[in-house]
């Protein structure tokens, strides 16, 4: 039986708690034998202010995970450099791993865009989605998608909260949809606090935060 590994890629300019509890919320929903931080090297549509090198950023990553041994770290796209382009790395992944399932965990905001992502259709031949619920977006928004159209009242169940998930396979494509609880911490705001000495406790890791302080990032 294929083991299932769920893929949570980004910036992680830093890390919160936010990342972490939607990882574990998606892990236990879907019964995902893992799931796989990935660092970006530099991400081909996010400028961030404030970004650390890419080596800092995968650091304060293992140092958040480090308690779930259900989580693990990958440093492919730190490792290759440049752009981190989704197809690339999945397809990298897909060989080292042949009898695994990937599951590509992002957001409502991230996946409307994916007809912008590189080689796209098949990105989503060689992965399934998940796509989870975003504060200030809606289910419903991905009707603009034209292969979402089909899923207009399953998309307008999870926006009602009448469902919390949802499967939809149009094209041969699997997509699940997850309404997950709200953590409204953001690697943004994180970064704001930390520039005005405002306290970032409870935001992310206590480790992550020690790493933050004695590396003086974001300040």
């Amino acid at each position: 039986m294929a083991q299932k590994f769920g893929i949570l890629g980004g910036t992680f300019n830093p890390i919160h708690y936010g990342h972490l509890a939607a990882a574990e919320e998606v892990r236990d929903r879907l019964k995902l034998d893992r799931v796989v931080f990935i660092p970006s090297y530099l991400p081909p549509h996010k400028h961030e202010e404030d970004m650390p090198p890419a080596v800092q950023r995968l650091e304060m990553v293992r140092l958040a995970i480090a308690s779930n041994p259900l989580f693990s770290v990958s440093d492919i796209e730190v490792m290759r450099g440049g752009k981190s382009y989704t197809i690339e790395t999945v397809t990298a992944l897909r060989a080292m791993h042949q009898a695994t399932d990937f599951y590509f965990i992002t957001g409502v905001d991230s996946f409307l865009e994916i007809q912008m992502w590189s080689r796209w259709e098949r990105l989503l031949q060689l992965c399934s989605f998940v796509v989870l619920s975003r504060p200030g977006y809606r289910f419903a928004d991905l009707m603009k998608i034209d292969f979402m159209k089909g899923a207009s009242k399953m998309l307008a169940a999870l926006d009602s909260g009448d469902l919390m998930h949802a499967m939809f396979q149009p094209d041969g494509f699997k997509i699940c949809l997850e309404m997950i609880p709200l953590y409204d911490i953001s690697s943004t705001d994180i970064r704001k606090r930390i520039r005005d000495s405002r306290t970032v406790k409870y935001h992310l890791p206590e480790d992550v935060e020690t790493y933050i302080i004695k590396n003086k990032l974001y300040a």
